[in-house]
């Protein structure tokens, strides 16, 4: 990764959620400001052109990116959104629970630390990136006004200094304190050793209660597949040329044993985490679908 560089994944995801922001029946399922914060944070830096803002508007546009996932991916750009806001409304609720501490590793460009920071000063938010991703997101919100006194973004490779260590190093971080760690779309880019010790540095370095969020990735969930043979090697050879491969694919009740043997107990209540049946079925939006291959987890510390 060069210099003052977003990953090209959290590039598409940022336009996924501007695409989304500009359909009239799904941008209300996004989490509120995080598309316009995005938005602003892609355009300051020239990763988002107003020219594409335009586009994504046009109601053609629309349906031949409809027309495409129909083919490939159904629903794919809407997962992206739904993410958001599972994160989004996830952390709120922990916060309401007394958590006192967020941190998010491998953020991108997502804006959810930006925006609750401001809403919950007493709370701690900390973002952990490589540096070349921090220091040009670092830039570009600074050029949108000073940051909360209670955010704090660190550039660290966390391929070269473990997640424990750099947190160790860190005078903002209190390892006692009920915390909710984030990892959006990161645990899938990791080998299962690691994803191993992911959870067990989380594990050590926060305080009773705490938890986790993340997303996995799947082909299969209860025997049946979350694509077809031609879409799996689409995704993964997409990723391998982006240089972000795939190297961690969750098999059927492979997750509850790796939660449980670091000490986390996961809630797969179908209401909960099927983003589905969480926001679509409520919206009155049942016949739209999202892709079910990346999905959500809730896990609590125990």
């Amino acid at each position: 990764m060069r210099a003052h560089q977003a990953s090209r994944t959290a590039v598409k995801v940022g336009r996924f959620v501007a695409m989304l922001a500009r359909q009239p029946r799904l941008a209300p399922l996004l989490p509120k400001g995080a598309a316009e914060s995005m938005e602003r944070l892609m355009l300051h830096t020239g990763l988002l052109k107003p020219w594409m803002l335009r586009l994504y508007a046009a109601p053609w546009y629309g349906r031949l990116v409809t027309s495409i996932e129909r083919h490939t991916v159904p629903g794919q750009v809407l997962c992206v959104g739904l993410r958001k806001r599972f994160m989004d409304d996830e952390t709120r609720a922990a916060l309401a629970e007394g958590k006192r501490q967020v941190l998010v590793v491998g953020a991108g460009l997502d804006t959810l630390c930006w925006r609750l920071a401001k809403e919950y000063p007493e709370v701690t938010f900390i973002e952990l990136d490589h540096p070349a991703s921090q220091a040009m997101k670092r830039e570009a919100l600074e050029g949108l006004g000073p940051l909360p006194p209670n955010l704090h973004l660190v550039g660290v490779d966390l391929a070269r200094t473990s997640l424990e260590e750099a947190l160790s190093q860190l005078a903002a971080w209190r390892k006692e304190v009920p915390s909710v760690v984030i990892a959006e779309a990161v645990l899938m880019y990791l080998k299962e050793a690691h994803v191993s010790a992911f959870l067990e540095a989380v594990y050590r370095s926060t305080g009773p209660g705490s938890r986790l969020l993340c997303t996995c990735f799947r082909w299969e969930v209860n025997g049946r597949a979350t694509a077809g043979a031609g879409t799996r090697q689409l995704i993964s050879k997409s990723l391998r040329l982006a240089g972000e491969p795939l190297l961690w694919i969750v098999r059927d009740g492979e997750l509850d044993p790796l939660l449980a043997r670091h000490g986390f107990r996961q809630d797969a209540s179908p209401e909960r985490v099927e983003l589905h049946r969480r926001y679509l079925v409520p919206a009155g939006l049942p016949e739209v679908p999202v892709s079910d291959f990346e999905f959500p987890v809730v896990a609590d510390k125990e």
